[in-house]
């Protein structure tokens, strides 16, 4: 008798507590949704990944080429244009989803990203002894997240959320760029497809209330593949509009 009474009460308990999880979860299970970016629609449930962001960059392995990095000038500009989540819980959530990257890196000093003889991608002085006006690395991505988020309400209408994972990186465009100062006016001159590699995947953590959020990534493995280039891997801060 003792021990299912117990058992009751336990039962009672556990239920008062989801009761509770749930009126604070922003989380409804009526099945995965879709999020766009371009819907003002609210959804009964939603993640923090879809909408526009901006993060400064930097290169981890810059230090071994004896190269330094503009960090002013260099940033990344990300559009994640849907995401498609599945509720695990009444706080958490799965999701995926599509977006794109758009990543510059600004060199310092008289010195730019090319192949060389051997088609191996080096940081190179210019060939005709000029000086460099502008070095820069241009890196265009897809990216598709899988990332676990927790959230939870806060009063009547603000929500609190932190989120986590992997975004993977199809690369669709590479370039190096440099301009040089001649007699007939500013030279350009362009290095396409420099060994990047064409799959790569980053970690990201990201954390904020209602629409906004902060934001950092790094890549873990190398952006040029192993022996045809520096080994620089890409990381940066920011933030995010959702």
């Amino acid at each position: 008798m003792k021990k299912n009474l117990f058992l009751i009460c336990l039962l009672a308990f556990a239920t008062s507590v989801f009761a509770q999880d749930e009126e604070k979860s922003n989380i409804i299970f009526d099945g995965a949704s879709y999020n766009f970016m371009f819907s003002w629609k609210k959804k009964p449930t939603k993640s923090h990944w879809t909408g526009p962001g901006f993060a400064f960059s930097n290169l981890d392995g810059l230090d071994k080429e004896n190269v330094n990095l503009s960090l002013s000038r260099s940033y990344s500009v990300n559009l994640n244009l849907m995401d498609y989540n599945v509720p695990l819980h009444y706080n958490w959530l799965f999701f995926t989803g599509l977006g794109f990257d758009w990543s510059r890196y600004h060199f310092k000093g008289n010195i730019g990203l090319r192949d060389d003889s051997e088609g191996i991608t080096r940081f190179l002085p210019d060939r005709e002894g000029m000086s460099y006006r502008d070095s820069k690395l241009l890196v265009y991505y897809a990216t598709i997240p899988l990332i676990l988020e927790y959230q939870k309400k806060f009063g009547k209408n603000r929500t609190f959320f932190i989120n986590g994972g992997v975004e993977g990186l199809i690369c669709l465009y590479s370039k190096s760029q440099t301009e040089t100062n001649t007699l007939n006016g500013i030279k350009k001159t362009s290095y396409k497809y420099l060994n990047i590699f064409p799959v790569n995947f980053r970690m990201v953590l990201r954390t904020g209330f209602d629409d906004f959020s902060i934001f950092g990534y790094y890549q873990p493995c190398q952006m040029f593949q192993k022996g045809k280039g520096p080994e620089l891997r890409s990381w940066g801060i920011g933030i995010s509009l959702h």
